[in-house]
C-alpha cells in the first residue's frame, strides 16, 4: 500500500516517551493508530494501513512469527540499519504499536544468525589442525544449535531484573527488546569476522580469536547499555547508571550461562569421544 505525498503532512504527532509513564492495556484500547498517530475509524488505519495494534502477548507473538516470517522485503535492509543504530528505540516503537514501520525482530535475528554461521564456516573459525580435536569440534558444533539463544536470555535476565517495574512492560515486550538488541550484537560479530574473508590462514584466525576475546565483550556491553537507555527512555544525565547496571548484569549473566553451557557440552562430548 503506497502512501500519497500529502499523507506525510497529515500524520498526527505520536506520543513522546515522557507522555507514556506506564504501559497498560488501556493504552492499546484507545482508537489511535500507534504507527502514525491518526485516529482510527475501523480495524485498519485509513492513513498508513496498519491494523489496530494489540498489546504483545505469547499468542500474538506466535501468530506474528507465522504471518510475517518472509525472508525478502525491499525495506528489510533499511529497517535493519535503523535497528543497528537505535535498537532500543526501534524495540520501544514496536511494542507501542508501530508494527508496520519495522521488520519483525525474529525475522531480523534469524537472518543475522544465518549470515554469521555462513561466515564462520567460510573462514573456518572453529577449525583446528589436530585430527582428534577436529572430531571434538564437530561434536561441539552438533551440540551448539541453541547457543545463540544464550545472548537473548542474558539480555532478558538483565532487563527484567533491573527494569521490571519501569513503565509496566511485560515479559514479551522485554523479549522484543532482547531480540532486537541481540540482532545488533550478532551484526557486530559479523563485522568483526568480515576481515578474515580476505585472509583466513590458521595463524590469522588464531590471532583474531585471541584479540577478539578482549574487545568484543566491551562492544556487546556498549550495545546493551545504549539499547536499555533508549527502550526505557532513560534521562542520560540523571539516570545513566540504570542502563549501566543492566549492561553489567547482562555481562555477568552471559558469562554464567556460557560457563554452564560449556560444562554441559564438555561432559557430553567427552562421553561420546570415550
Amino acid at each position: 500500500m503506497e502512501q500519497s505525498p500529502e499523507i506525510g503532512s497529515t500524520l498526527a504527532k505520536k506520543p513522546e516517551a515522557s507522555d507514556i509513564p506506564r504501559v497498560s492495556n488501556r493504552f492499546f484500547e484507545e482508537a489511535i493508530c500507534r504507527n502514525c498517530g491518526q485516529s482510527l475509524r475501523d480495524k485498519y488505519c485509513h492513513v498508513c494501513g496498519q491494523k489496530k495494534a494489540k498489546r504483545l502477548g505469547s499468542s500474538h507473538l506466535r501468530d506474528e512469527v507465522w504471518e510475517k516470517l518472509r525472508w525478502f522485503e525491499t525495506d528489510m535492509a533499511k529497517s535493519a540499519f535503523r535497528v543497528v543504530l537505535k535498537p532500543g528505540t526501534v524495540a520501544r516503537e514496536y511494542v507501542l504499536g508501530q508494527r508496520k514501520s519495522h521488520t519483525h525482530p525474529l525475522k531480523l535475528l534469524l537472518a543475522a544468525i544465518v549470515v554469521l554461521l555462513l561466515l564462520i564456516a567460510q573462514v573456518d573459525y572453529l577449525g583446528t589442525q589436530d585430527a582428534r580435536l577436529s572430531r571434538a569440534v564437530v561434536l561441539v558444533q552438533s551440540w551448539s544449535k541453541w547457543s545463540f539463544s544464550l545472548g537473548i536470555l542474558a539480555i532478558l535476565i538483565a532487563s527484567n531484573i533491573v527494569f521490571w517495574t519501569r513503565q509496566g512492560f511485560n515479559f514479551i515486550e522485554h523479549l522484543v527488546l532482547a531480540t532486537y538488541t541481540h540482532f545488533v550484537i550478532i551484526v557486530a560479530n559479523v563485522i568483526n569476522l568480515s576481515p578474515l574473508l580476505l585472509n583466513s590462514t590458521v595463524d590469522m584466525v588464531k590471532s583474531h580469536r585471541f584479540y577478539a576475546a578482549y574487545y568484543m565483550p566491551f562492544v556487546e556491553i556498549g550495545i546493551v547499555f545504549f539499547a536499555f537507555g533508549q527502550f526505557f527512555a532513560i534521562d542520560w544525565r540523571q539516570q545513566w547508571w540504570w542502563p549501566a547496571i543492566g549492561a553489567g548484569l547482562f555481562y555477568l549473566s552471559k558469562e554464567g550461562l556460557f560457563y554452564l553451557y560449556a560444562r554441559a557440552v564438555i561432559h557430553i562430548v567427552l562421553a561420546q569421544l570415550s
